[in-house]
């Protein structure tokens, strides 16, 4: 008897093992929720049960035969450690109905504290009854136990199959129910026995021998139905894998749908930046290109000469040059500024970066009667994405500008500040003495199509600050007193932490 008690548990702990092994790798890359951590614990539980009367039967369970039950056992080792594995066992089998609640709602607190507690209960009141009652009484207790488990995972099963319907939901549904018919004549059996003395002619201690017999028939319903929640576990997690799998996908795709619509808000806004400055670029073109006739006459006049110098077209010819390496490098500033951005990061002087971008507006401004004032101190290079961040340099000048331009004001000025702060993060300041901004704009001024300008696109800013988010840094604004005007402040981390974005 003890080697087949033995050979049953020992089956019971090698298929706990397998859910425990299955359910770690099935879950690798899925959310671990609720369910997940109940048929865990009653995997790894159960296991450590199982494994505990196997021990017991194998090194302790000598000698058995004298005794028929197990209250006669003398206090022993293996009396121990059977209790100990049979309560174990216990608390891992509770955990397979709040394993099936939990894959439809999740199981409060109240109802596992009231689980375990009523596990324990029972448990007490079978030593209880194991040290007064008889056989017929523990196995009643036992039955009415297992019973109480069974239906409770009936009912579970049968409620999460009506919202995950499945095969192996329905077969767990179908042997609970042949198990609890069996286990309900068969105490309908001991409790007339227990009643009368004698039943039909058996005995108690008649009866109990063939309740021995009768445990191979429940074993093996028992392996059988932990054999359907394997099942349904590994099908479960699969299932689950697989939906984490299509949804990281389409993450995935949504990702790459934003990254293309913020390249087009972004080229867009390139346009709109493109038309307010081709006025004033192209003065400044004119300018380059004016020098550069200018020069070119001069050294057509002075070679036509007899007494021609080449010493003479030295100054001629280097103005030219200087004309053309102004007119590039307005050109590749400008380049710059309206590329697509798929540039990598890398380690750029971003004072330099706000000394090119201002440059491009300084037609613009004087043209507005704007003075640009530039009081850059920060002058270690910092890793960014520079085409992107010469977009928010650009707009944060642009916006300023035409806060300026309508208004009716003899100084009017854009101050801009960089420094390093204490932690080396790098801070900008553009400051106007504007208007500021106004209290019904604060709230959604760096909102997606939100401009209080009638020309604007309502792109400029939503876009600087998403960059800013971008660089793990910030942008914020900070209206001065007495309607002064408005500070915009960027804020970027230093090193790598600026470009994990």
């Amino acid at each position: 008897m003890s080697q087949y008690l033995s050979f049953y548990y020992a089956s019971l702990a090698l298929i706990l093992l397998s859910m425990l092994i299955s359910g770690i790798q099935l879950s690798k890359g899925v959310e671990r929720n609720q369910s997940f951590y109940f048929m865990s614990i009653a995997s790894f539980i159960g296991f450590i049960g199982a494994g505990l009367v196997v021990v017991a039967y194998i090194f302790f369970g000598n000698n058995l035969d004298p005794y028929r039950f197990f209250e006669e056992l003398p206090p022993s080792l293996f009396k121990k450690l059977l209790f100990l594995g049979y309560f174990t066992f216990g608390l891992a089998m509770l955990c397979q109905p709040l394993y099936f609640m939990a894959l439809r709602k999740r199981v409060s607190k109240r109802i596992i504290l009231a689980s375990v507690g009523c596990v324990i209960l029972f448990f007490l009141t079978f030593l209880v009854v194991g040290q007064g009652g008889n056989y017929l009484d523990r196995s009643l207790g036992a039955h009415i136990f297992i019973l109480c488990l069974l239906g409770w995972i009936v009912i579970e099963a049968t409620a999460s199959s009506k919202i995950f319907p499945t095969i192996w939901l329905n077969l767990i549904r179908s042997g609970s129910v042949i198990f609890i018919t069996i286990f309900l004549m068969w105490m309908a059996f001991i409790f007339a026995v227990n009643r009368q003395g004698v039943f039909l002619g058996f005995t108690i201690a008649e009866i109990s021998q063939f309740d021995v017999s009768a445990r191979f028939l429940r074993g093996a319903l028992f392996v059988f139905l932990q054999l359907l929640i394997l099942m349904h576990w590994m099908e479960n997690f699969s299932h689950n894998a697989m939906k984490v799998k299509a949804r990281d996908a389409q993450i995935q795709n949504l990702l790459q749908e934003k990254d293309i619509l913020i390249e087009n808000l972004s080229n867009k806004n390139a346009l709109v930046e493109t038309g307010a400055l081709s006025a004033g670029l192209a003065h400044e073109f004119n300018q380059f290109l004016a020098r550069i006739e200018l020069n070119s006459d001069e050294v057509i006049d002075k070679i036509n000469r007899p007494d021609v110098n080449l010493e003479d077209l030295k100054s001629s010819m280097n103005n030219i040059l200087k004309a053309n390496h102004s007119a590039a490098n307005l050109i590749i500033s400008l380049k710059k500024l309206f590329q697509s951005g798929k540039d990598a990061a890398a380690s750029i002087n971003l004072d330099k970066l706000v000394e090119d971008v201002a440059s491009l507006y300084a037609d613009r401004a004087r043209k507005s009667k704007i003075l640009i004032e530039l009081d850059l101190r920060a002058s270690e290079p910092i890793i960014v994405w520079d085409s992107l961040m010469r977009q928010v340099v650009a707009n944060l000048i642009s916006n300023a500008i035409e806060a300026l331009d309508s208004l009716d004001k003899e100084r009017k000025m854009i101050h801009i500040e960089s420094r390093y702060d204490e932690k080396g993060r790098y801070q900008l300041c553009v400051t106007d003495n504007g208007l500021g901004i106004r209290l019904e704009q604060a709230d959604k001024l760096f909102s997606l199509f939100a401009s209080s300008k009638s020309s604007g696109t309502g792109i400029g800013l939503w876009l600087s600050h998403y960059i800013a988010e971008r660089h793990q840094g910030s942008l914020t604004f900070e209206n001065l007193p007495n309607h002064g005007g408005v500070t915009f402040s960027l804020d970027i981390p230093p090193g790598e932490k600026s470009v994990r974005g």
